[in-house]
């Protein structure tokens, strides 16, 4: 990841898969946050998702009732 980005940590959950070259939609407690273009991922945990966008770079971590589901939400295509 480049770490001369932006770096963001937020508490959600995937609306969508992550795929890189897609924007990711999440689910955050005040709202949705669109990202721009997924350029990179690595999921840490069953809890914690990192990717790279075009802009930023984000540390998702999953609200509970997605951390059961991580391995189904993440696509690297």
């Amino acid at each position: 990841m480049n770490n001369q980005k932006k770096r963001i940590e937020i508490t959600g959950w995937l609306l969508y898969p992550i795929a890189v070259g897609s924007s990711a939609f999440i689910h955050e407690t005040n709202g949705m946050r669109r990202t721009s273009t997924v350029l990179s991922l690595e999921v840490i945990s069953q809890t914690e998702i990192r990717f790279e966008t075009r802009n930023t770079n984000y540390c998702l971590h999953l609200a509970p009732q997605e951390a059961n589901c991580v391995q189904n939400e993440v696509v690297t295509a």
